[in-house]
């Protein structure tokens, strides 16, 4: 039997600004990224991401630890951290390994220690100037997801004079499919789906759900996903 191809994941998790996550999102498919692990945050903004959050695949997780038992046991994934490391390895170098999940660092102080504690290894970025001391969070993710699906050998998409043919996202009504932000489902360390319950405090913008653990979960995101629905076009 024929090995699986390599999938690449990401976990996002202590992301501060929406704009960097909403680019973060866009970046994440444009190359190709399977599924997004997203940890503690319920309710998510997409600003920046230019439509492309509804091509993605989201799972939410209320621990750390459960998304990356998640990643490791149930997707195969070797957890692997964006992060300027005395062991980490140059990604220019390709130094992957079947399917891996990336994890991305705060915009501050990068990686927390139970994050870097969680990683099976770790990638970074050589600079050649010490103009700065690191790139923009969504920089050094474009730049390591660029290194992964060329070495994972994801077919190119298509292009169209000075741009990639795009196509809209496969359409999707079947609640908490996982199939963009407002279908996102919340899921245990095992992949099951968290079942929720109705609670009485609807909000002004969508009903409310209350997960097991008695987490308010909020089935309307109203305008804080407005970026979903932008147009695709522009920068």
């Amino acid at each position: 039997m024929e090995p699986s191809p390599p999938k690449c994941y990401l976990l996002v998790h202590n992301i501060s600004k929406k704009k960097n996550f909403g680019d973060i999102l866009r970046t994440a498919a444009a190359m190709g990224v399977t599924e997004v692990a997203v940890v503690g945050a319920q309710k998510l903004a997409a600003h920046g991401s230019q439509g492309c959050a509804s091509h993605l695949r989201f799972s939410h997780f209320n621990k750390m630890e459960d998304a990356v038992t998640y990643l490791r046991t149930v997707c195969g994934a070797t957890i692997t951290g964006i992060e300027i490391t005395d062991s980490a390895k140059p990604v220019h170098t390709h130094p992957f390994r079947g399917t891996h999940a990336f994890m991305v660092g705060n915009e501050g102080h990068g990686l927390t220690p139970p994050q870097l504690a969680a990683c099976d290894d770790f990638v970074y970025i050589p600079q050649h100037t010490s103009a700065t001391a690191s790139l923009n969070v969504n920089a050094a993710c474009a730049v390591v997801l660029h290194h992964f699906a060329t070495w994972a050998q994801f077919a190119e998409a298509p292009r169209d004079g000075f741009k990639f043919v795009t196509e809209p996202p496969a359409a999707s009504s079947l609640p908490r499919s996982g199939v963009g932000l407002k279908q996102m489902r919340s899921l245990h360390a095992d992949g099951s789906v968290v079942q929720r319950r109705k609670t009485d405090g609807a909000s002004a913008t969508g009903s409310a759900d209350e997960d097991e653990s008695g987490a308010a979960w909020q089935t309307a995101f109203g305008a804080e996903i407005g970026d979903e629905r932008e147009e695709a076009a522009g920068e």
